[in-house]
């Protein structure tokens, strides 16, 4: 193996009254960011992986990245939603 692409995505639910820059606190590992609820996503098992590192292997690396970023999210998308009134 070669190069490895680690990574990770959080969503945020950020109520009413929160204000709009709680979010923008950084959050560590999956701890909530201010007073946000959050949800952590990271790589898949085993990452996205590469035996060199071209402009050409960054462009499949990053659309990987991506499409395995829309698979969990789509696959959470009713605990995310859920956030709204006051699901886990």
């Amino acid at each position: 193996m070669a190069y490895r692409v680690r990574y990770c995505a959080y969503v945020d639910w950020v109520g009413p009254g929160l204000g709009p820059l709680i979010s923008n606190q950084p959050a560590i590992g999956v701890a909530p960011s201010g007073n946000a609820q959050t949800l952590g996503f990271f790589n898949t098992p085993g990452g996205q992986n590469s035996g060199t590192f071209t402009g050409g292997d960054v462009t499949t690396l990053t659309n990987a990245v991506a499409a395995d970023l829309a698979a969990q999210f789509n696959a959470n998308l009713a605990r995310v939603q859920a956030f709204a009134t006051g699901g886990t």
